[in-house]
């Protein structure tokens, strides 16, 4: 940064010359602009923002000049990206023309101020040329995913396609009924019917309301996102249209007698694989999700510890909360499990849902399934009943668990010997 200050009278000023590649868009050939500062240290950190201001003001001009066909929607989002920079909100032409006619002239000024008159892209910004986007429904989740790509930070493969099938379900469902309209088309008549089809599929199909309050939620979110990001002004077709009869089911949970007699000893499970049947045991054992077991690596399994851990970190994966961070105590059937497996069960690594569909299917020919809904994920329900049996106090449930502090989070919660004591306890 000190390469773009020099002194001028005691006065540290910012210069920086016009980059080759957009020197046709900028006319000016340098950047000047002045710290108002004769301290250097001061001076660099103004300088630091005024260059960030400048390099996001080059990039909007790259990306609104790009020689490459560009769909409606990027030249619009660069358009709007580029009149930020130049600090004025987008208005597209005709919302221009049916305002002030001051706020024209007020722009026009703007493009002379920063010689911006010979710029098609500038122009484009600040004068409106970029119609509001209008895509048709079938790739709405395209532009939308665009848009929510923080969500994606962290995220396995798994779980970026977890995240990506139920909304690419419910516009397919959505296309399938209304047909492939233009957003701005959709009518709340389009809504209602959508709303209409499912409680038909609940009542005809045996269908659960959660799949269609889903779809529902996943389209009012996605048109809302993007009604939101281009400035439509549009009525959400989506909005407030749940299906009653939507309920939360709690998984069940296992008898603890049963749990000891056949999955804590194993001897119960020899129709699964090794892996499997040693991921089984330890959510058991710990009442770790199997999701957070099957991705563990061998860096985060520490048995010659004072205290034998497994480390629940988002390594390649977002956890569930950031409460699931956490440090897991290994005793008893947990640390010979670990011990069997150090290095992991790389064979469902970034796999969970094939993990739980051989481990249900082997449990279920074994007759260790009372019902159907006793799955894998039934057993931590058990320990988290083992837990309240035994009266863990909620802090140690808790951090056990993974689960948010209930009350206000003072300290740093139960110590690892703590846990690893109350986690004795549990089967002991």
């Amino acid at each position: 940064m000190r390469d773009y200050l020099i002194n001028r009278n005691g006065m540290w000023c910012y210069r920086r010359r016009v980059p080759a590649d957009v020197a046709g868009l900028d006319r000016r050939r340098e950047v000047k602009a002045s710290t108002k500062s004769r301290d250097l240290a001061r001076a660099l950190n103004i300088a630091a923002a005024i260059n960030a201001e400048t390099e996001s003001f080059w990039q909007s001009l790259r990306a609104g000049e790009s020689r490459t066909p560009a769909a409606a929607t990027e030249k619009f989002e660069a358009a709007v990206a580029l009149a930020r920079s130049l600090k004025v909100p987008y208005r597209t032409a005709a919302d221009l023309a049916s305002g002030d006619a001051a706020e024209i002239l007020k722009r026009l000024d703007l493009l002379e101020q920063r010689n911006l008159t010979a710029s098609p892209a500038a122009r484009v910004a600040v004068l409106g040329g970029a119609a509001k986007p209008d895509v048709a429904v079938a790739d709405l989740f395209a532009v939308y995913e665009t848009h929510v790509r923080d969500q994606m930070r962290g995220k396995s493969d798994d779980q970026v396609r977890k995240w990506r099938n139920p909304r690419l379900r419910a516009v397919a469902n959505f296309v399938a009924v209304a047909g492939d309209k233009r957003l701005a088309a959709i009518r709340r008549d389009d809504g209602l019917d959508f709303r209409a089809w499912w409680m038909d599929r609940v009542f005809e199909e045996d269908m659960q309301p959660g799949s269609g309050n889903k779809d529902l939620g996943h389209l009012a979110k996605m048109f809302g996102i993007m009604n939101d990001a281009w400035r439509l002004g549009l009525d959400n077709p989506f909005a407030g249209l749940r299906l009653a009869g939507d309920h939360h089911n709690p998984r069940i949970a296992y008898d603890p007698d049963f749990v000891r007699a056949h999955i804590l000893s194993g001897s119960g499970l020899g129709g699964c694989n090794a892996d499997a049947r040693a991921i089984v045991m330890m959510v058991a054992a710990t009442g770790l999700r199997p999701s957070e077991i099957v991705a563990l690596s061998e860096d985060r399994i520490q048995l010659d510890a004072a205290i034998p851990i497994v480390q629940i970190r988002p390594d390649g994966r977002q956890l569930k909360t950031r409460h699931s961070r956490r440090d897991m105590p290994l005793v008893g059937v947990g640390l010979d499990v670990m011990r069997a497996f150090p290095q992991g069960f790389p064979r469902y690594r970034d796999a969970a849902d094939s993990f739980s569909a051989t481990a249900n299917k082997a449990l279920a020919a074994a007759g260790l399934r009372p019902t159907p809904e006793h799955t894998v994920y039934s057993l931590r329900h058990t320990f988290k009943d083992r837990l309240i049996a035994i009266e863990a106090p909620p802090r140690v449930q808790d951090a056990l668990m993974g689960h948010a502090v209930k009350e206000i989070e003072y300290g740093a919660g139960p110590s690892l010997g703590q846990r690893a004591t109350w986690l004795k306890r549990v089967w002991g």
